[in-house]
């Protein structure tokens, strides 16, 4: 009793209400209108079920009717002599004699359709020395056929018995090698082919009976939509069903089928999708299979006894009457709780735009003045968080900037010098036009992403001055697909990559270098490499400088700020999903890969 009050006490206020109002007044009607039920259904249940077995028959019949046509359809090419005997033939002489055969038998098979032209079955005759014919072919595409030896491997084949030529009815999903060419069968009717007068077996004559067709016939039958019809074998499998997500299904409930399977005929309750429903089932006499119909129950049964039907009339408008004002009582009180703590619940998720009305001056409009006013409040706090976020994020980008000016423009100036120093005066004047072009575009632009195609026009200058430096050290080319060259992409973010490439690929290498600078789409995101076959470098280290799980070494060949700096660039811009990837070339370099 305890903790039936307490959970009482947890609940809401409406719902209190409302529980209080349907034990007092709503229950005990509930009860005796249950009662009157149960009288009414269990008679009328009865005779809804007999009239379902007298459905069940009428399509137990059709499908009979169907199984006559196929014996008729079948003959029809067994005791043809003349078909029998072009079917026994062995090897042909040539191609020529083969055609010949080919054509007289489709010859038959145009005949059949014209003399059963009410049957829409497809026949297969599959014969020894892989020789198959169809009626479905007429010589202008190929048809893919099961292999009789496989069929013949299989264990349906082994119960045919070479001394019986009559039909046999197997369920679809018996033969692997009959679904390799057919995928929309329910059953299959199967016969075994003798030649007339020796009584070799020559193969198998194949019926294919379609999900269509036997669900045209289950859905001839059936009377009401919320009727549903299968067939199922011996074993508990559905073979067809005007409820398609039936097909292919077993019966598991080991209660229902052996009921199912105990009887030939009969009817009882079950579940069906955890609702109650009506079993009712005939036993096929051809196929020894079972003919199922279930219908949910949606209701009480209304018969024509007038007093049955005042009482449960009255009944069900004073439970109306009593549920309504429960209803209007608890949402009454209740309503103002439930707006405010779904107004707060939108709050959570992140709408601070919510303002809760503000209707009466009782306790309830006291709270929601002071909910709008604490939610106001939070709104100021986040806009002057944002605001700060904001020059914190521009602050960072400045910061990471000039962490690469000083460092490019310092080995920059000093591949000039070197020049000048050497006397090489055209190399210095080409690399001075350089210098000026890139700082131009670079520095002097203030946009903060540029094209891909400008990024690339200011890396050729870099590349220009880094060859004047370092002569005939690399050779380097330049790859953009048309796609990507007016994305936008932040300024200064492939030229520390080239650069990590020169300084600290070639620096130990004998032969020329090469630098290889691609830039193209990967599904929605620009991808940016740089790979070089230099002599590579400390891969385990370069990805913690990446990670951030490595410092940087200004003391050693690869220190790893530049990589370092663009990494956290594009982090900060685009998202820790985005950056730079490292990874050993082939030839022994570095490929850095950037998203």
């Amino acid at each position: 009793m305890g903790k039936i009050k307490k959970k009482f006490q947890n609940l809401r206020l409406g719902q209190k209400i409302l529980l209080s109002n349907l034990v007092l007044f709503v229950v005990p009607c509930m009860v005796l209108m249950l009662l009157l039920f149960h009288l009414v259904q269990t008679g009328a249940n009865e005779r809804l079920n007999s009239s379902k077995l007298v459905i069940l028959n009428q399509i137990d019949r059709s499908m009979e009717d169907m199984f006559q046509d196929i014996v008729s359809y079948t003959n029809y090419f067994y005791c043809n002599r003349e078909l029998n005997r072009l079917i026994s033939l062995g090897d042909f002489e040539n191609a020529y004699e083969e055609l010949v055969v080919q054509k007289n038998i489709r010859s038959y098979f145009r005949e059949s359709r014209v003399i059963y032209s009410n049957m829409d079955y497809n026949l297969r005759l599959l014969c020894d020395g892989g020789r198959n014919y169809s009626t479905e072919d007429d010589g202008s595409e190929y048809i893919d056929y099961p292999a009789l030896k496989e069929l013949q491997r299989e264990p349906w084949y082994q119960k045919l018995g070479e001394n019986s030529s009559s039909i046999k009815y197997i369920p679809a999903y018996v033969s692997r090698e009959l679904r390799k060419t057919e995928d929309d069968s329910a059953m299959r009717a199967v016969r075994l082919i003798k030649n007339l007068n020796s009584g070799r077996v020559l193969g198998i004559m194949e019926v294919n009976i379609t999900q269509k067709q036997v669900e045209g016939i289950f859905r001839g039958g059936v009377e009401k939509e919320s009727q549903q019809v299968f067939l199922m074998d011996s074993t508990g499998k559905i073979l067809c069903s005007t409820e398609g997500s039936l097909v292919q299904q077993s019966v598991e409930d080991r209660e229902y089928l052996k009921k199912l399977t105990g009887f030939d005929h009969g009817y009882f309750s079950a579940k069906m999708s955890g609702r109650p429903a009506q079993v009712s089932f005939v036993t096929n006499g051809t196929t020894g299979w079972k003919l199922v119909m279930y219908e949910e129950e949606k209701g009480a049964v209304w018969t024509a006894n007038r007093i049955f039907v005042m009482i449960l009339l009255v009944a069900a408008v004073y439970v109306l009457l009593a549920v309504i004002m429960s209803v209007y009582n608890s949402r009454y009180i209740g309503r103002p709780v439930q707006k405010l703590k779904a107004d707060m619940k939108n709050v959570y998720r992140g709408d601070l735009t919510v303002r809760t009305p503000v209707e009466t001056n009782d306790e309830f409009g006291q709270l929601s003045l002071q909910f709008n006013q604490m939610i106001g409040r939070i709104e100021e706090l986040i806009v002057r968080l944002e605001q700060e976020e904001e020059e914190k994020r521009g602050l960072e980008m400045q910061a990471l900037q000039a962490q690469i000016n000083p460092h490019f423009l310092y080995n920059t100036l000093a591949s000039i010098r070197f020049l000048v120093e050497m006397d090489m005066g055209e190399q210095a004047d080409q690399s001075l036009l350089a210098l000026a072009k890139l700082l131009r575009r670079t520095y002097s632009d203030k946009r903060e992403y540029i094209p891909v195609a400008e990024e690339m026009e200011s890396l050729k200058n870099y590349l220009v001055l880094m060859e004047n430096r370092y002569q005939d050290t690399f050779v380097w080319s330049i790859e953009v697909s048309d796609e990507v060259k007016d994305w936008l992409i932040p300024k200064i973010s492939v030229q520390p990559l080239v650069e990590n490439a020169i300084a600290h690929g070639f620096c130990q290498k004998e032969d020329t270098g090469h630098i290889l600078i691609a830039a193209g789409a990967e599904e929605d995101d620009l991808l940016v490499s740089v790979e070089d076959d230099g002599i590579g470098g400390d891969l385990e280290y370069i990805r913690g400088v990446l990670d951030g799980r490595e410092e940087t070494r200004t003391n050693e060949q690869f220190s790893g700020i530049g990589i370092r700096n663009v990494q956290k660039r594009l982090q900060i811009i685009y998202g820790e999903a985005y950056g730079i990837s490292a990874e050993h070339t082939p030839g022994g370099g570095m490929c850095f890969a950037g998203t």
